[in-house]
Formats: C-alpha cells, structure tokens, sequence
C-alpha cells in the first residue's frame, strides 16, 4: 500500500533532511570537512536498507523485494533531490565549501557556465548517486530480507499490489 511505503520513509527522510541543513550551516561556518563528511547523507545510502527491509519484513510484505525497491527508490530520489537544491544553491552563492568546487568535481569555480552549474553537474550528480544508492540499497536490504526469511513476517498480508 502506498500508506505503508510513505510511513516506512518517513523517518529516514526527515533524518536526511536534517541531515542536509545541519550539513549546509556546518560548511558556511566553517567546521572541519572530517565533520561535515560525518554529516553527509551518503552515508544513509548504506544504514536505511536495513531499516526499509525490517519494516518490509515486519509488515509481511507479499511481494517484499519489489517493496524494498520502490521504497529504496524513492528515498534515494527525494534524498538526492534534497541535495541537488544544496547544489543550485552553492553556483548561485558561490559557496567554497570543498564539496562543491570544480576541483572535487562540484559546480563552483572558474570555468563553470550557468548551464554546468544549475543543470549538467547537479543532474549528473543525481543519477550517479541514485544508480550507486539503489545497488548497494538492494544488495544490502535484499540480504536482510533473505536472512528473515524472505521477507515474510507473521502476518501474511495481500497487500504491495502497486
């Protein structure tokens, strides 16, 4: 059921939100990278596969894997979403955080017309992040799904037909 979904990513988008403000102020006041990097959302990319897959299994999904990758799906697109404005936001500001300079692959510096730094870059960006996310999302929820059993929780519901 589409309720179900958005209750499961619920949480870990509002974490991730969090996540990118905390981020954005940290880097404008100008704390150390090794603490801006700790706050990054990538990292959630390997922690909420494991929590989609529980609360797949523990609602007794019928069709669990298919679950796990529309949830896994969306998290990672409106997550990677977030992000992008990040990025529209640093080429409009200039932001000279490490992340966004051309030197680490970011749409900030000498050289970067509006078309790289509002468009290609952060676009890019997105599929990237989205690809990578969503293979390690599967390999990583799908082995949890496996080790309980294949998903199926004591209730067996009829439900996902979406």
């Amino acid at each position: 059921m589409a309720s179900d979904a958005g209750n499961r990513l619920k949480w870990p988008l509002i974490v991730a939100a969090i996540l990118v403000l905390l981020r954005i102020v940290l880097e404008q006041l100008g704390a150390p990278d090794s603490i801006n990097n700790l706050l990054g959302v990538a990292w959630l990319h390997f922690l909420v596969p494991f929590y989609l897959a529980y609360q797949i299994h523990s609602y007794g999904s019928a069709r669990p894997y298919r679950a796990l990758f529309k949830d896994l799906f969306l998290y990672t697109l409106y997550t990677r979403l977030m992000v992008l404005v990040t990025y529209w936001m640093a080429y409009l500001w200039q932001w000279q955080s490490p992340r966004f300079l051309t030197a680490g692959g970011g749409n900030v510096g000498e050289g970067i017309a509006p078309f790289q730094g509002y468009l290609v870059i952060p676009v890019r960006n997105l599929v990237v992040w989205i690809v990578m996310a969503m293979v390690i999302g599967m390999v990583l929820g799908s082995i949890l799904l496996l080790i309980k059993g294949k998903g199926r929780g004591d209730k067996t519901v009829e439900a996902d037909a979406s």
